[in-house]
């Protein structure tokens, strides 16, 4: 069955589990940062997963304007659910990832447009150096398959739910951290003195709903040791 948007956001819903008391993230002066849109480019249940997650976690963090923050009190960037990728969030994350610090990327292109997409991929290849093929339904019409997962292999293996479209990644320098069947569907490199991490799958909003694998594994990814 082909699913738009509400419904996936209204399946995500129902699939609440127990709330996971937040592991403690290091609370330094440099902080976790929630790229804030300004309501452009993102779907807002997305921006509210990272918001309830690193609070559950007692992190330090910030919502922050592209146009004014500063790279150097970033520890980790979190961009959410990105459709349209202005030049102001180009710059950050590019100086982020040149001041040392981790970048998680989600891309929001599973819901975009013809034309929205083919701008989203040229902005990632062009500035980011990284590639993602045409968004994949993950439910196609009239099919009766399982409810599909997504299946992360780093930092520690973890299985979310997705109801939604996927973006796959293409063949390109970094490692493939998650799959969904046999799609590559988010990597980690090195980039500059920072990290850069790419999904394909939204994982906003599976916090949102309160998915405990997939706050587990922002948990994880975001601690100090390992971005």
């Amino acid at each position: 069955m082909s699913i738009t948007r509400r419904q996936f956001l209204g399946y995500t819903a129902g699939v609440v589990t127990a709330g996971l008391r937040g592991l403690p993230l290091d609370p330094t002066s440099r902080r976790y940062v929630l790229l804030d849109w300004n309501e452009r480019g993102c779907f807002r249940e997305s921006v509210s997963g990272y918001e309830s997650a690193l609070t559950s976690a007692g992190a330090q963090w910030m919502r922050a304007d592209a146009r004014w923050m500063s790279p150097s009190r970033c520890a980790v960037l979190i961009v959410p659910a990105a459709l349209e990728i202005p030049p102001p969030v180009v710059r950050v994350i590019v100086s982020c990832l040149q001041a040392g610090a981790g970048v998680i990327f989600e891309s929001g292109a599973g819901f975009a447009t013809d034309r929205e997409f083919r701008a989203h991929r040229v902005v990632l290849r062009d500035y980011l150096q990284v590639h993602i093929e045409e968004p994949v339904e993950l439910w196609p019409e009239n099919s009766s398959q399982r409810i599909p997962y997504v299946d992360y292999t780093w930092p520690r293996p973890a299985k979310v739910r997705d109801f939604s479209r996927v973006v796959p990644l293409g063949r390109q320098a970094g490692e493939v951290i998650a799959w969904v069947d046999d799609l590559p569907v988010a990597l980690k490199r090195q980039s500059g003195r920072g990290r850069l991490i790419v999904l394909g799958s939204p994982l906003g909003p599976a916090l949102w709903a309160g998915d405990a694998e997939a706050r587990r594994w922002l948990l994880d990814v975001a601690g100090p040791t390992v971005l």
